[in-house]
């Protein structure tokens, strides 16, 4: 349409084009990952035994997928992330036998300090029953602990504030927060009469 009010031999015009051709381009692409996206989200609904809930496109896009060691599971659990939802399942041959599911509204994540690897989801009205997984690597924990904390953050019924959204999800703060030899002598040499109130 912009096109047709400029003259094709005015200056200009090829670049007027190009840039049309472009935003056509990532217009098509978008609409092909959706539809991907889409196929890939109905074909786990497909693969899913006993799952009692809505379709799973409710729950917006699959954000992150993976298989995990579960503590105290002889078997491993696959993960589903969800925009809106925490699916976890047990693969049986082709297929995923449904667990349990937790809103990211309702959803709690909590950092273990024993072992660099392990996580522990929960819904907050069920805190006594975590269900604690063991990444493969650090990395994936982290890729995994940052979109799930991004969601819980976009789901909250509270307006929580930018810098408290950067800040929770900012993961150049991890060093920050980490033991060393050195804060703990810092911490040791404290006297009483060092903290004020």
């Amino acid at each position: 349409e912009i096109a047709k009010h400029f003259d094709p031999d005015e200056e200009g015009y090829e670049v007027i084009q190009e840039a049309i051709d472009t935003m056509t381009g990532v217009a098509w692409y978008i609409n092909d990952m959706k539809r991907k996206h889409e196929h890939a989200v109905r074909e786990i609904q497909s693969l899913l035994i006993n799952w009692k809930g809505a379709d799973l496109t409710t729950y917006g896009e699959l954000v992150l997928e993976g298989t995990f060691h579960v503590l105290r599971a002889k078997n491993t659990r696959t993960l589903f992330l969800f925009e809106k939802m925490l699916l976890i399942t047990k693969k049986r041959g082709e297929h995923y036998v449904y667990k349990i599911h937790i809103l990211c509204s309702t959803l709690m994540l909590l950092d273990s300090a024993k072992d660099p690897l392990l996580f522990s989801v929960i819904h907050f009205k069920r805190s006594k029953q975590p269900h604690t997984v063991q990444a493969k690597t650090v990395e994936e924990k982290r890729l995994w602990a940052h979109h799930i904390k991004r969601l819980i953050l976009e789901n909250h019924s509270t307006i929580v504030p930018q810098r408290a959204k950067e800040a929770i999800l900012d993961n150049s703060n991890l060093g920050k927060y980490q033991y060393s030899p050195e804060k703990l002598k810092k911490v040791e040499s404290c006297q009483p009469d060092d903290f004020h109130l």
